[in-house]
């Protein structure tokens, strides 16, 4: 009885260590306030593998046919990031990615974005031992 007390208290410590990871990010409020409204989908994994890496976090907000603020959440962790890779076309950033200070060493954080079109975009958050260089394998490499 003890036993399994204990086994569930541990069980239940590591999901809400895993479960707020980003929490300190504006890009949460994304999370929160979109993840369950019609015209988005909300995918929330823990120590998977997305290709050959290995992800302790990964969580993604796809919308469509919907028009959401992003820009308001993402220029305010913009300004904390550590390194910031950006696609911009007609004076309008559209995609890219921001690394941000890692919570623990050897986590690293990636804020990742795309908004081409108007009503349509995604925004992801990745945590894990993962580096630059391997984000932008993970982006722009076919699957």
């Amino acid at each position: 009885m003890i036993l399994r007390l204990i086994t569930a208290s541990v069980i239940m410590l590591a999901g809400i260590t895993t479960a707020g990871a980003q929490e300190d990010l504006n890009i949460n409020r994304i999370f929160e306030r979109y993840g369950h409204e019609k015209g988005c989908k909300l995918v929330v994994m823990h120590n998977t593998r997305l290709k050959k890496y290995r992800l302790d976090v990964y969580k993604a907000l796809v919308y469509k046919k919907r028009k959401i603020d992003t820009d308001t959440y993402l220029n305010a962790d913009r300004k904390n990031a550590i390194k910031i890779r950006e696609v911009v076309d007609n004076g309008k950033t559209v995609s890219g990615y921001y690394m941000m200070k890692p919570k623990e060493e050897g986590k690293n954080r990636y804020i990742l974005f795309s908004k081409v079109y108007e009503h349509e975009g995604a925004v992801i958050y990745i945590e894990g031992p993962i580096s630059p260089d391997d984000i932008m394998k993970l982006c722009y490499s076919a699957f």
